[in-house]
């Protein structure tokens, strides 16, 4: 009996161990699913010669996505539909011109680690004179599109005068846009 007892707790560790290899393994793959091209985005020729970000007269300019597609992806619109993706990739409410190794150095990086990027002493150095407007299309871009403001430090918005109110409000309206979302599709089963 003891025998038996040890061998069942036995199996229920390696099971656990298993479970946890799977989830593990499932999240890795899921962070793998993300595809720019889903997004589809119609590149354009920028209309200016000075970077958004910096206000400085640059050499190429690039359009850049004010929070990213993968930002956007990894806060709400991985389930998206591809027309949904696109319609985002294209809303030129989310597009700035932003010199091309700013645009770079960026990335998919949130406002905070832009910042830091921006004089970390690791790469390219560069100073974002309209961090603060930068923020605010930020988070409107967001809550436009109900995507959670994770992964962001609220001292960012705050000391840019978007309020932790507003911070909760987005949040809020994330939460109920995806409450009206599980509730159309339990409807369509």
């Amino acid at each position: 009996m003891q025998l038996s007892a040890a061998l069942g707790g036995y199996s229920l560790l390696v099971a656990s161990y298993f479970l946890l290899f799977l989830l593990a393994t499932a999240s890795a793959s899921a962070q793998n699913l993300y595809s720019r091209s889903d997004f589809n985005y119609q590149s354009y020729k920028p209309n200016a010669t000075i970077g958004f970000y910096t206000g400085q007269t640059c050499s190429a300019i690039d359009i850049d996505h004010v929070v990213s597609l993968k930002d956007a992806y990894d806060t709400g619109g991985a389930s998206w539909s591809l027309s949904k993706k696109q319609s985002f990739a294209n809303d030129k409410a989310n597009h700035v011109p932003s010199c091309a190794s700013v645009n770079r150095s960026k990335g998919v990086s949130v406002p905070s680690e832009f910042l830091r990027k921006s004089n970390d002493g690791k790469g390219l150095e560069y100073e974002i004179v309209t961090f603060c407007e930068y923020v605010v299309i930020y988070h409107s871009v967001k809550l436009k599109y109900g995507l959670s403001l994770d992964g962001n430090r609220r001292d960012t918005f705050k000391k840019c005068g978007v309020t932790l109110q507003q911070i909760i409000l987005s949040h809020i309206y994330f939460v109920r846009k995806l409450e009206n979302q599980l509730s159309n599709s339990s409807k369509l089963t």
